[in-house]
């Protein structure tokens, strides 16, 4: 039966001062035993009776140093080993069973935890936007998928690779690229979370360019609306009467006159229809398609037209999730865009070179011509835009628009051959 360690200790206590004040008296007053016999009794029971009393308090001590122990485990998160009780009741005994109390609830609240953070991670992965997660000393500890669109390589290829070596640092309580260019387009956003008594830093990296694009598209989409509709109908009554005048006009200089009015409301209609596309909604439907095929297609199709000019394919990547009658749309405007820059620029500019390949996790199809290159790309995605006599301003704006539909990237570029400068243009599609 376990005891009371209060009660057992004071009545160690009371039975020590008993024992010696009966000894002493009774001794004392039959006066059997000489003073110093006396003393020296009384002072063997008073020596066992206080080893005993030594005993409970080292076994106090005991306790309260597992006691300890516990509590430094529990501070490491540590639940592997449990106090056992060593009484009943009393304060020690309301102490242990307190301190095997905190160890399972704490316990629980780290099961609990635990399974909250595999959710969380769980949830991270499926996230396709990139999030990193460093530890205290700034090193990367973990990260999603999504990691490749920022670095092209898996996550675990710089596992404890620190934020410096990947292009990071930390200001004011804040993350920020370093690069100009990945801070131009993407915007971080950082938290902090405790695992294991040690603080890691949580970033979430945006791509900002896509919805500035989002914004900026359907401000542009708006305006061509509302340009188109009262263009359409000016137009409209002009060209009607237009064709009643003809009718009626007796001298061939003003049927000739009208018949230019004429052709030119045709114009502008067929203008106006299409920059009407841009604001058009555009849903593909993805599917996988061979890439070499619908290469081939392109380039048979220019062919015949400008027998002068060198279509070379490079399909490394051989396969692509997209809507292939978009995508064929696409390839067939920036080809005949590439042949146009080439014929324009000199009689030796005669390569456009269409290639694929892999970037993980994407596929990257690029256009490359050797016509000089564009004279401001600042503006080169601008609608309306062209640098072209003819040119409406179009051809690239549509091409974005469908690349980012596919939830892509479209890039526009100069190339750095001196030799042959020219354009090159990379659609980055998601695998």
């Amino acid at each position: 039966m376990k005891a009371n360690f209060e009660r057992a200790l004071h009545w160690h206590l009371a039975l020590l001062g008993l024992v010696i004040v009966a000894l002493l008296s009774g001794l004392l007053w039959q006066q059997a035993l000489p003073w110093w016999q006396i003393v020296l009794v009384s002072s063997a029971v008073s020596g066992g009776l206080w080893c005993l009393h030594k005993q409970r308090l080292a076994k106090l001590k005991r306790i309260f140093s597992r006691a300890h122990w516990q509590l430094e485990a529990m501070l490491q998160a540590d639940f592997s080993q449990q106090l056992r009780p060593h009484f009943e009741s009393g304060q020690v005994a309301a102490f242990e069973q307190q301190l095997i109390a905190l160890g399972e609830q704490l316990h629980q609240q780290k099961s609990r935890y635990n399974s909250q953070i595999f959710v969380i991670y769980q949830l991270i992965d499926k996230l396709n936007t990139p999030i990193l997660v460093f530890t205290e000393d700034s090193r990367l500890s973990y990260a999603n998928q999504a990691f490749e669109s920022l670095y092209r390589q898996p996550w675990q290829h710089y596992k404890g690779a620190t934020a410096t070596s990947l292009g990071l640092e930390e200001a004011q309580q804040s993350w920020q690229f370093i690069s100009h260019a990945q801070a131009a387009r993407w915007q971080l956003h950082s938290s902090y979370f405790y695992e294991q008594g040690t603080r890691h830093s949580l970033l979430v990296a945006l791509d900002i360019t896509k919805a500035l694009r989002q914004k900026e598209l359907a401000a542009w989409q708006q305006l061509i609306r509302v340009i188109s509709h009262e263009i359409r109908n000016s137009l409209t009554p002009v060209s009607s009467l237009a064709q009643s005048l003809a009718e009626r006009a007796t001298s061939a200089r003003e049927q000739q006159a009208l018949s230019v009015i004429e052709q030119r409301c045709q114009h502008l209609q067929h203008f106006v229809a299409r920059y009407g596309e841009i604001s058009k909604a555009i849903e593909p439907k993805i599917q996988k398609i061979p890439l070499g095929p619908l290469f081939e297609s392109v380039r048979d199709l220019f062919t015949s037209q400008h027998p002068t000019q060198q279509i070379e394919l490079d399909c490394q990547a051989h396969q692509c999730n997209c809507d292939p009658h978009l995508l064929e749309q696409v390839l067939i405007n920036l080809v005949k865009n590439a042949i146009e820059a080439n014929q324009a620029a000199s009689p030796t500019a005669q390569r456009v070179r269409l290639r694929s390949y892999y970037l993980s996790p994407a596929v990257v199809i690029e256009v490359a011509d050797e016509g000089g290159g564009f004279a401001n790309l600042d503006n080169v995605l601008t609608p309306f835009y062209s640098t072209k006599a003819d040119g409406q301003g179009i051809g690239l704006t549509f091409s974005q628009h469908v690349i980012e539909c596919h939830d892509g990237h479209f890039e526009v570029a100069n190339t750095n051959d001196n030799e042959r400068p020219g354009a090159i243009i990379k659609m980055i599609l998601p695998s």
